[in-house]
């Protein structure tokens, strides 16, 4: 998966969509079930630059097709 998510930062370069990873499962778990509302591992969150919310990625599909569609949708 990790690929695919180099591959879709380096789509997204200059865009002003900014791709990053966040180690969730870890020291900062308690942080994301509280606060981001993550129950499951790997979840893919979108943040949108006016809102207060993060937009769940509803699919399993990884491939960077798909989640550039979802990026460009929400953008």
């Amino acid at each position: 998966m990790e690929g695919s998510y180099v591959e879709l930062a380096e789509s997204l370069a200059g865009t002003g969509v900014k791709v990053g990873k966040f180690r969730a499962d870890g020291e900062q778990k308690k942080y994301a079930q509280q606060e981001l509302k993550l129950g499951s591992f790997p979840t893919i969150l979108f943040f949108p630059k006016h809102s207060s919310k993060p937009v769940k990625y509803p699919s399993e599909k990884r491939d960077v097709a798909s989640l550039l569609a979802f990026v460009n949708a929400l953008r």
